[in-house]
């Protein structure tokens, strides 16, 4: 089960490490802002995930917001 959480670790740190850094040297601060927020998210959410925490579904609560709307 932690060697699943590991191997996301290193996935995300390569990945991480190719596009983080050519954003840094371009000093693209609004792109280099918005990806890390979405990477970060991605990352906890699929290392939650890998180690067994288990994460709601969304869609239930969409379909309820929408059929209240509709």
């Amino acid at each position: 089960m932690y060697l699943k959480g590991l191997l996301v670790v290193v996935i995300f740190a390569v990945i991480g490490i190719t596009e983080i850094v050519p954003l840094k040297k371009n000093k693209d601060k609004k792109e280099l802002t918005i990806y890390t927020l979405l990477f970060a998210a991605a990352f906890v959410l699929m290392f939650l995930y890998s180690i067994g925490v288990e994460i709601p579904q969304i869609s239930k609560g969409l379909n309820t917001i929408i059929e209240k709307i509709i």
